[in-house]
């Protein structure tokens, strides 16, 4: 399936939503260590395919913005698994 940019936020959370399903059973057991390396490995890969034909140093700053973006966005979701967790 693809996505355009625009594109429903709804659809586009359930499709994630499947595939994240689908890595759950493949995580489930191993060590809070080995899942955060398996997490920070796609994170890297999915980064690094993020070029810009413009030059490294457009690259860099692309590469840049993107992993603020992917942050805040963590950070949101976190929020929004934790609900209540804290008290």
């Amino acid at each position: 399936m693809s996505f355009t940019e625009g594109a429903d936020a709804a659809r586009l959370g359930a499709y994630c939503d499947a595939i994240v399903d689908r890595i759950k059973p493949i995580l489930a057991g191993e060590s809070p260590g080995v899942q955060r390396a398996v997490v920070c490995d796609l994170a890297a890969i999915w980064l690094a395919c993020n070029r810009d034909t413009r030059g490294r140093a457009a690259g860099d700053r692309l590469r840049e913005e993107l992993l603020a973006l992917h942050c805040r966005h963590v950070r949101e979701l976190a929020e929004v698994y934790l609900g209540d967790a804290d008290g």
